[in-house]
């Protein structure tokens, strides 16, 4: 389903989709549509790829949209997975204003007008690429050791499903998870997720797809839509499910029409996880800074 052309490879290969070398995948029971609108109206979209995760995880895909290679994912996480990470993060105080960065510098606005365009809470999550050979330094951390290993689950689980669906990737290639929380009200505006130039990056990097992973279900009726108004198609959230699509066009470049928003719960609360892909590895053994989230 996904391709990209990157800098150093060539068009990727086909997607793997269910069939004859994946039956226990294919034999699974279809899970309901998402609510899903475009156009003004709510849409059926059918599953257009299935694969088997291993473990017992078999997960859906539906084509939302040409545009973007937009894409809904069923079953890539569990709710009680973010949960507990939403847990974790409030016992160590993790979550604080999420930023608001400049898309040409990578400078973080501290205050004024712009920063209320995003209103929501962020924790970045600890980084298992980073730690990987460092997991003896939480040997009396448990809970931080829980913290690694389910943001590593869903970082080896993502990176699996995209090679899976055709575009390769390892789990190098993915920054640390954003746990983000929108209380009733808080939104984050009209935004990319690409960098806009190479200031705005770590080392070059650039982020040619998002996962949005959902934490909470919410009814159309109570708002907090991920949104894209050049398409006109937005999606609710449901827990353990997710939404995903390319930040760049088949060349790498910035797709100006992957603008999205966050639309603000009316009630209850959203939580999600962006999972940020890049172009390239991280080498965390030449990282000049940390990732800015």
């Amino acid at each position: 389903m996904f391709h990209l052309l990157l800098a150093t490879t060539s068009k990727l290969g086909a997607s793997k989709v269910a069939g004859a070398d994946a039956p226990a995948a294919a034999a699974c029971a279809e899970p309901p549509m998402p609510v899903v609108v475009a156009g003004g109206d709510r849409v059926e979209r059918a599953v257009s790829e299935t694969h088997d995760l291993g473990g017992g995880r078999t997960v859906h895909m539906r084509a939302l949209h040409d545009e973007l290679q937009l894409t809904y994912v069923h079953n890539i996480a569990s709710a009680a997975e973010i949960a507990r990470l939403v847990e974790l993060a409030d016992a160590r105080g993790g979550f604080i204003r999420s930023p608001l960065k400049e898309q040409a510098g990578g400078d973080v606005v501290q205050g004024g007008t712009r920063h209320a365009q995003r209103t929501s809470s962020s924790c970045p999550l600890l980084w298992p690429h980073a730690y990987a050979n460092r997991r003896d330094a939480f040997a009396d951390k448990p809970e931080l050791l829980e913290e690694l290993e389910l943001a590593g689950n869903i970082t080896e689980r993502v990176a699996a499903l995209l090679t899976a669906a055709g575009l390769e990737t390892a789990s190098s290639n993915i920054e640390p998870l954003q746990l983000v929380r929108y209380k009733a009200g808080e939104l984050f505006g009209p935004h990319h997720d690409y960098h806009a130039t190479g200031e705005s990056s770590v080392q070059g990097e650039q982020r040619v797809m998002t996962v949005l992973v959902f934490g909470s279900t919410l009814a159309p009726e109570d708002g907090g839509e991920t949104d894209f108004p050049h398409l006109g198609v937005s999606v609710s959230p449901r827990a353990g499910d997710a939404v995903a699509w390319m930040n760049v066009d088949m060349e790498g470049e910035p797709e100006d029409r992957s603008l999205h928003q966050g639309k603000p719960p009316l009630r209850g609360e959203k939580v999600a996880i962006n999972v940020w892909v890049a172009d390239q590895p991280f080498d965390v053994g030449n990282m000049g800074s940390a990732v800015r989230t």
